[in-house]
């Protein structure tokens, strides 16, 4: 390194690197909504509701019913990882039709 900082390549591959993992994440996040969206109307048997982190909200369900199936299959209100019940009575998204 320099008296004038760190060099203009190692800027370059600093940022690149940057984009680089921020288009990852950001694909990785967009692509399970698309694949969500494209799949599930068509195969509702085949979908299941990942259960690793807080992914969901009482907006991402069209019905009640859906919003419950993958609060269950989550573990229900003994890992209630997306927050679906909030009043903890075991019904997810009661709001929804």
């Amino acid at each position: 390194m320099n008296k004038r900082g760190l060099g203009g390549w190692t800027w370059f591959w600093i940022i690149l690197f940057f984009i680089i993992i921020t288009s990852m994440i950001t694909h990785s996040y967009y692509r399970h909504a698309i694949y969500r969206d494209m799949y599930y109307d068509d195969y509702p048997e085949y979908y299941t509701c990942d259960c690793d982190s807080n992914q969901y909200n009482c907006d991402d369900f069209k019905t009640q019913a859906e919003a419950q199936e993958c609060f269950e299959a989550c573990g229900g209100l003994s890992n209630d990882i997306h927050y679906l019940d909030g009043d903890n009575d075991g019904k997810a998204c009661e709001s929804l039709p």
